[in-house]
């Protein structure tokens, strides 16, 4: 997954390395195969679990929220409830290419088309879960300080921009591993890597240029911007006093801190890759922050189906009885 994509040795210059270099590193063969063996497995065992789970929940959640939607038509959480479910449903549908990606020892047969595909979904899907969940607050605290000014109609209306835009946004954002994510033959085989090294030879100050600004335009736009709108919108919510639903507030903060608690990790270490010097101190901790992002998809579903549970007619429908 990306966990794979090239880690930075930075001296005058900026040297990729793959999986199998990293490993390389370790003292005997039988040290290497070993952790290769583990770090396969881990991510095999994570990625069927999301990929199952992920597809089942979210479709599930989706078919509900449809349901219920179409009887009761004044539901606006259920509106970025739903969008969510659907970002992570195409996240975890996807996720079956890298399953067979580690189930292939890291070979990638499935062309240099997909290759860039699989990564763009991912991340497009972490960019447009941060805006969502950050659009959807600026609308409540919005829509709490101006409660009665603007009809029911308008506001879904304006929720709809509101979802379209953050797919957008996402789509747009994810663009740069189009670009980069490309097939590579190295020791393990074909793999799917994202290389910003632009001259093949020797690397250029360009090359390193896009790859800090990858890496820091994902920490800013997927972690420190959503904080800073989420925690402005929670400050005007609260200043308005708006007795919003208790559950559904827990539910809806739930969301927000598993998204981050998923995702800080991976975005920091690729962040602090600009500037480590030693690769190695990546080894471990790059697959555990990549299948805690992989399982995104799925905490969110468990969240509206156990913690929503008393109050799932709130969420899905305010005027549906149980």
């Amino acid at each position: 997954m990306f966990a794979f994509f090239r880690l930075s040795k930075m001296d005058n210059n900026m040297s990729d390395y793959n999986y199998d270099e990293i490993v390389a590193s370790s003292q005997s063969p039988e040290v290497q195969t070993v952790f290769l063996n583990y770090i396969r497995m881990q991510y095999l065992i994570v990625y069927l679990i999301v990929c199952t789970l992920g597809v089942t929940l979210n479709s599930y959640v989706i078919i509900a929220g449809c349901h219920v939607y179409q009887k009761v038509q004044n539901s606006t959480p259920s509106m970025w409830i739903l969008a969510l479910a659907v970002t992570h449903l195409v996240f975890s549908a996807f996720l079956v290419l890298q399953f067979l990606y580690v189930w292939y020892h890291f070979n990638w047969h499935y062309g240099a088309a997909l290759c860039k595909i699989s990564s763009y979904i991912i991340y497009g899907s972490m960019f447009s879960t941060a805006a969502l969940l950050s659009l959807w607050s600026i609308s409540s605290s919005i829509s709490s300080c101006a409660e009665g000014l603007c009809a029911r109609c308008s506001r879904h209306g304006t929720t709809l921009v509101l979802l379209l835009s953050s797919w957008t946004f996402g789509a747009v954002l994810s663009s740069p591993s189009l670009l980069s994510r490309e097939l590579r033959y190295t020791n393990l085989g074909e793999e799917c890597i994202d290389d910003y090294d632009l001259d093949k030879q020797n690397t250029t100050p360009d090359g390193m240029k896009n790859f800090t600004a990858v890496v820091l335009s994902r920490f800013l736009l997927g972690i420190l911007v959503p904080v800073f709108m989420m925690t402005i919108s929670a400050c005007l919510a609260r200043r308005q006093s708006h007795d919003q639903d208790g559950s559904l507030k827990r539910v809806t903060c739930a969301i927000k801190v598993a998204y981050f608690i998923c995702w800080t990790p991976l975005l920091v270490l690729g962040l602090l890759q600009v500037t480590e010097k030693n690769h190695e101190s990546f080894t471990y901790g790059l697959p555990a922050a990549t299948v805690l992002a992989a399982a995104h998809s799925v905490i969110n579903p468990v969240i509206y189906l156990f913690l929503g549970r008393e109050s799932r007619i709130r969420i899905f429908g305010p005027e549906q009885s149980p």
